[in-house]
């Protein structure tokens, strides 16, 4: 082959090659495209399909709505099967991961398009306001074994101690006692409440016992201070104290605790504390004087509720207008049974029902040794229409 032929053929296979690559470029480019183009519209179809799973349309409503589980299984390939009559005699799917997030909830009307945020849910319990002045706290205490507290108490006295003339009878006393009784009494109060929640909210149950013992202490501050001795109850402090009646209008209830007290030292007993109400309290510490100054304190500097060098025990176990003024030492609670707390399973049905019966109470007595050692009675005196005397529930002048 001469050197023409070859630079011939050379030239023919160059060629072949180069309209080879050529022809690639353009295939290339040509694909290219196509798969651009195809991209392209895979981005609309992706977007159009994440707003239809987001439930949104181009006007942002909803428009898809979740399948409940129900809708899952109906569709499943698995009940298709059985339907067709196969083989299979039982229909089974399982939920797994981002499936069951778009199950609609089968309770209460909760938009199914929409994920369920949890509630944010506090465990403490803030109790309300309580009362933190007790008549107990006033009084000494004793415990006793039995269900009766006998005690002798003096009933008359007459002291005539006097000279004694050489060959005259001397002067005669005379003492007279009676023997007085206090009950022991129960209180008691109970709740029904459910075990499960108890068991899992261990706080609920000691909120439960605080607030059930608060209840208790409330009525026993009431019949501790006004209780009327009825057979199985209580005789309380007002029920066994002296009376003590306000004769003159003009004076205050300041004044008027005054005279109780010294009424009780005519007795030849200690005034130690009174009791009132604390609106009573409230109006004797906005007392003023003709410049308009605060008598007992100010607002800026309150004073410790005293009246007279005896603590004023503001109660709402008072009633409002009355006081009680008396020697502590003269009066004490006896505990037949503390303050106790149980909780049973063994009450009516409560086993098959999953409760829990609650039972608070305690077992207690109060004597007076003294009832002179105790005066009662109104804050004010007034003077009622005709030119009688009464009593004013207000504690100003």
């Amino acid at each position: 082959m001469d050197m023409t032929e070859i630079k011939k053929a050379l030239e023919e296979t160059f060629g072949q090659i180069r309209d080879a690559q050529t022809k690639s470029l353009e295939e290339v480019r040509t694909e290219l495209k196509t798969l651009d183009d195809k991209l392209s519209k895979t981005d609309i179809n992706m977007i159009d399909l994440g707003q239809k799973l987001a439930g949104l349309s181009e006007k942002g409503q909803r428009e898809t709505g979740a399948q409940t589980v129900g809708e899952y299984f109906v569709k499943s390939d698995a009940f298709k099967a059985m339907q067709g009559g196969g083989n299979a005699g039982r229909a089974r799917i399982s939920l797994e991961g981002e499936q069951l997030k778009a199950v609609a909830p089968i309770f209460e009307s909760v938009d199914p398009n929409q994920y369920p945020v949890p509630s944010d849910r506090r465990t403490t319990i803030i109790p309300p306001g309580m009362n933190d002045v007790w008549i107990r706290d006033l009084l000494p205490g004793g415990t006793t074994t039995s269900n009766l507290i006998e005690y002798p108490r003096e009933k008359a006295a007459q002291l005539n101690a006097d000279y004694q003339t050489e060959g005259q009878l001397k002067a005669q006393s005379d003492l007279s006692f009676e023997m007085a009784q206090a009950p022991i009494v129960t209180l008691a109060h109970w709740l029904l409440a459910s075990r499960q929640v108890l068991d899992d909210v261990a706080q609920l149950q000691s909120y439960i016992n605080m607030r059930m013992t608060y209840g208790l202490r409330m009525k026993e501050d009431k019949e501790l201070l006004t209780g009327d001795g009825a057979t199985g109850h209580i005789a309380g402090l007002i029920t066994q104290a002296a009376p003590f009646a306000p004769t003159d209008p003009a004076l205050n209830g300041v004044d008027n605790i005054r005279l109780a007290m010294a009424q009780v030292q005519a007795a030849f007993y200690n005034p130690t504390f009174a009791v009132m109400n604390p609106l009573d309290w409230a109006s004797i510490q906005l007392m003023k004087n003709a410049q308009g100054e605060y008598l007992f304190g100010s607002p800026l500097a309150p004073v410790t509720p005293r009246l007279w060098n005896i603590n004023i025990d503001a109660t709402y176990a008072m009633a409002q207008g009355q006081f009680l003024v008396g020697d502590a030492r003269q009066a004490m609670v006896w505990d037949r049974q503390a303050i106790n707390i149980e909780v049973s399973r063994e009450d009516v049905d409560n086993f098959r029902r999953n409760m829990v019966t609650i039972l608070v109470e305690e077992r207690l007595g109060l004597s007076v040794f003294a009832q002179a050692a105790f005066a009662t009675g109104s804050l004010v005196a007034t003077v009622a229409p005709g030119g009688t005397k009464s009593s004013k529930s207000s504690a100003s002048a």
